[in-house]
């Protein structure tokens, strides 16, 4: 059995049983996110599933809170920033976190100690319900709540958003690649590092070349870890493509 995974009503899921040689391929495709992103085995074994909001998704029924989940992907062995919404009559209660240097080298993972890897650097505030209504008028001003650009490619290497919503009990999934029109256009970034404590820097967006990415080795570490993404139509095509 191999540690690719599938696609189930919108989520992604692992097989029931797989062997050791199959644990690191599992580490990169990854298993349903249930929670607990801060935790460093969390971050490897699910971090697709984060990305593509299985939980939001699974959660955003009739009545269900308005959550927000927007990743920046800044060159992904450079920096990943990630922002986490949920609403509620007071406003809505904010987190920031920010990694530097990629949180799925394998080189960095050990059965023996999960834990020795770099982790977030965490931010936490409440938004007054003002503030929870600029950062809503900016999502949809930047086409958070719109059809995502089924098709979209991105690698890791290069500099996007992708963002996973649960808006009036409805789940909408996005995805803004730089350099592009609709990147350009997009808004809500400021609203939430306006809000981010956390005293890291942005790693700028700059073009990223193709010798760079998709899959070749010139320019990179061999350390770093290669990836790519394709946006469908509410969600991300089953399995990372590498």
């Amino acid at each position: 059995m191999t540690g690719k995974p599938t696609r189930y009503n919108g989520r992604w899921r692992c097989p029931a049983a797989v062997g050791l040689s199959a644990m690191f391929l599992l580490a990169l495709a990854g298993c349903t996110y249930r929670g607990a992103i801060d935790q460093p085995v969390t971050i490897k074994f699910t971090w697709f599933s984060y990305l593509n909001g299985d939980d939001i998704r699974g959660a955003c029924t009739a009545g269900a809170p308005d959550s927000f989940r927007l990743v920046y992907n800044g060159s992904y062995n450079e920096q990943l920033r990630a922002y986490e919404v949920v609403g509620g009559a007071g406003g809505g209660n904010y987190t920031a976190r920010v990694m530097r240097g990629g949180g799925l080298r394998l080189s960095q993972f050990s059965l023996r100690d999960p834990q020795a890897v770099a982790g977030w650097t965490v931010s936490r505030t409440q938004l007054a319900p003002d503030r929870m209504a600029a950062l809503t008028t900016a999502l949809a001003d930047s086409g958070a709540f719109a059809p995502a650009p089924k098709g979209l490619r991105m690698a890791s290497e290069q500099f996007y958003w992708i963002s996973a919503a649960c808006r009036r009990g409805q789940f909408y999934f996005n995805a803004w690649l730089y350099p592009s029109e609709r990147f350009a256009q997009l808004t809500f970034p400021a609203v939430l590092f306006g809000y981010d404590q956390t005293g890291l820097a942005v790693n700028a967006p700059r073009d990223v070349p193709p010798i760079e990415r998709g899959g070749s080795t010139t320019g990179r570490s061999e350390r770093d870890l290669h990836f790519g993404l394709e946006v469908a139509e509410n969600g991300l095509v089953a399995g990372p493509t590498f």
